[in-house]
């Protein structure tokens, strides 16, 4: 881009004007010089009363000296702008024809190829009148242009008319030749040293050169130079893909992931009107020293790049015009690979076998046959119940590689399968059918609950579906379905069925319970009449040991008379169930007037005070080795004290062990079969004065 540099040199240019008439009289300004295509202001002064306003101005040149002017010779500079200097000198349109002081602009002509000296003169119409000649020298000003680029490109890139080179190359441009001196310039703005016929341009700008020759200088215009960076970046199509997942969210994609089963479309920059890109796709790969190299992918020389393989892809490019290049960011692909398991039936601990064939309360195991080493696969296991619905659900919570089956969880029969997910992938096993086989039908007989009484049987059995049956109680056990129980307790019964499914049932025995009570022992006066009475049943019978009366053998209270020292009654008690049970007791008769007063080797006094004299009563001597029983007691008839099988004496205690008071007691020694070998009488003495 040319431009011109103005150097404004004032010409004064006087007009006087006298009384009744006008004259021009123009001022020489000294070593006035100018070069070709300057600008030259003039000054001129409109005398009193002006100009007509039909009046044109002409400046006139003619080559020369001012004394050889000549109007033949001289040629008519067009004024470019008037500027007045009174009132307003600054901003305003000339007055050309009011009195007053006047700015004129021209131009030197850019068409004189000669230095020389000029003359000039201001010619006006009306009236018409000549100024005086001034003088001034004209310069022919140098020709100057940035001839050549050497190392750039026509920049088709941008938009702009400019020219381009690489990032991190260098271009030369050169100016004409020939002349004086150049000062290159940057934006306007000169360059410090740049004062060569060229420069060396690495960075973008807008770049000319001022060329000088003698006292004349001129300036090109501007020229544009770019550095072209080319960016590459890589895009991705997804149409048609169902597992992609961008891992990056940033706005740069650099990381994405899907299956195996599916392959993804990479894209590089698309070349504009006017350029074009070659392209060159890299994989990342280990070398034979183990170090990360990118390694051109051969074939791979297209914008779009279709892989189906995990590693990490980059795309170096060149652009023309320029053979630019770039290479761009990695993308690093992930292909996750499909989880090709199946489920299995798997043992529980003391199993022999697996089944899928359960039992109503039973469970059974299922499990994924693989299980990934990263823990990045998720589980959820889906039924189809009932069978014949066709149609799978989720089991809520059960999302682990394992599966535990029971009634719990389905009630019936169905069938089970395990969708597994990875990071991109997803599958779904095989299924696998669970059988829930019934239990069998139990059902005990004659009852759940049985009364027996002592020492009887009954028989008992079962009912039902079972295959088997296994009896057990607390004192035994039977295998068959029925049989004749004897003992009291609950019999739990087991049928086992199909799949050794079991199903149990319970029979409680109870043994009735029959408590005969003939009453307490009774000790009466020979020849007395004694009142029984017996409890524990619904229906009694009474029975002695002698032969004796009874006023009624089934009342249970009947009327007695002894027939002899001892006689033991029984008393046969039965329930309204129609269990009996017998209890007896015994009716002595004493008379304490034929007590034997002899005591000459029988103690008749003891004092059991723990000082080891007299403590106990002793008839070790009168029993001898026999079998005796000895029975004790009070003054009024009441039993207090009674050894079977005499083995020791006694202590004055009751048949509990607790003291008696002081005082006189009887006794009976009953000896083979209640034979009454001796009676008497002894006395207790605890304190002694």
């Amino acid at each position: 881009m040319s431009f011109v540099r103005f150097f404004a040199t004032a010409l004064g240019i006087s007009i006087s004007f006298l009384a009744n008439s006008q004259s021009i009289d123009l001022t020489q300004v000294p070593n006035l010089s100018k070069c070709t295509g300057d600008s030259l202001k003039l000054t001129l002064t409109i005398g009193t009363p002006g100009m007509n306003v039909i009046n044109d101005f002409h400046i006139l040149l003619a080559e020369g000296q001012k004394s050889a002017f000549t109007l033949g010779q001289s040629d008519t500079l067009p004024i470019v702008k008037w500027e007045s200097v009174t009132p307003a000198p600054v901003g305003t349109v000339a007055d050309t024809i009011s009195a007053g002081v006047k700015y004129a602009w021209v131009l030197v002509p850019d068409t004189i190829s000669i230095n020389n000296f000029y003359g000039l003169s201001v010619k006006s119409s009306s009236p018409s009148l000549w100024s005086d000649t001034i003088q001034m020298l004209v310069n022919v000003a140098p020709s100057v242009s940035i001839d050549s680029i050497i190392g750039g490109f026509v920049n088709n890139h941008t938009p702009s008319n400019d020219w381009g080179m690489c990032e991190g190359d260098t271009v030369v441009i050169y100016a004409s030749q020939g002349l004086d001196g150049y000062q290159w310039t940057l934006s306007g703005t000169p360059i410090p040293g740049a004062t060569a016929d060229s420069l060396i341009v690495a960075a973008s700008g807008d770049y000319g050169v001022i060329g000088s020759s003698g006292n004349c200088d001129l300036a090109t215009l501007d020229t544009t130079i770019n550095t072209f960076s080319p960016v590459t970046s890589i895009s991705h199509v997804a149409t048609g893909m169902f597992t992609l997942t961008v891992l990056d969210k940033d706005s740069q994609i650099d990381s994405l992931q899907f299956c195996e089963n599916e392959t993804i479309m990479l894209r590089g920059p698309q070349a504009g009107a006017g350029v074009t890109v070659s392209y060159q796709w890299l994989k990342d790969t280990v070398d034979m020293f183990g170090v990360i190299q990118p390694i051109a992918i051969s074939g791979e020389t297209s914008s779009n790049f279709v892989t189906g393989t995990s590693g990490k892809y980059a795309l170096v490019t060149s652009w023309n015009p320029g053979g630019c290049p770039d290479t761009s960011y990695s993308v690093e692909i992930f292909v996750d690979t499909v989880p090709d398991t199946y489920i299995e039936n798997i043992m529980w601990a003391g199993q022999s076998v697996a089944s899928l064939d359960i039992c109503p309360g039973d469970s059974t195991l299922l499990r994924s046959h693989d299980q990934s080493f990263l823990n990045d696969w998720t589980y959820q296991w889906e039924v189809m119940y009932p069978i014949s619905s066709g149609a799978w659900q989720s089991l809520p919570n059960d999302t682990t590689f394992e599966l535990v089956v029971d009634t719990a969880l389905i009630a019936g029969s169905a069938q089970y399968r395990l969708v597994i997910n990875s990071s991109a992938c997803n599958w779904t096993t095989g299924p696998l059918q669970v059988n829930v086989i019934p239990l069998p039908v139990v059902n005990v007989a004659p009852s759940d609950s049985l009364g027996l009484c002592a020492g009887d049987s009954v028989l008992i059995g079962v009912t039902g579906s079972g295959l088997s049956y296994q009896w057990t109680w607390p004192l035994g056990s039977y295998t068959g379905s029925s049989f004749y129980a004897k003992d009291s307790g609950v019999y739990l019964v087991q049928a086992t069925g199909l799949n050794n499914c079991t199903s149990f049932d319970t029979l409680q025995i109870t043994e009735i319970i029959i408590t005969p009570n003939a009453g307490l022992d009774q000790t009466v006066m020979p020849g007395e009449v004694v009142q029984l009475g017996a409890s524990g049943g619904n229906t009694y019978y009474w029975y002695a040991d002698k032969p004796v009366y009874f006023s009624d053998p089934t009342n249970p209270s009947p009327l007695t008379k002894p027939t002899s020292d001892t006689t033991t009654y029984y008393v046969e008690v039965r329930s309204s169930f129609g269990c009996f049970g017998i209890d007896s007791m015994m009716v002595i008769q004493f008379d304490p007037s034929t007590l034997d007063t002899n005591f000459e080797n029988v103690m008749n006094v003891i004092t059991p005070n723990g000082d080891g004299f007299n403590d106990v009563f002793d008839l070790s001597e009168v029993v001898q080795s026999d079998s005796c029983d000895i029975l004790i007691f009070n003054r009024w008839g009441a039993k207090v004290y009674e050894q079977n099988k005499y083995m020791s004496g006694w202590d004055g205690t009751t048949i509990g062990g607790d003291p008696l008071p002081d005082g006189t007691y009887y006794y009976i020694l009953l000896c083979n079969n209640n034979y009454a070998r001796f009676r008497g009488a002894i006395t207790v003495i605890r304190n002694q004065q």
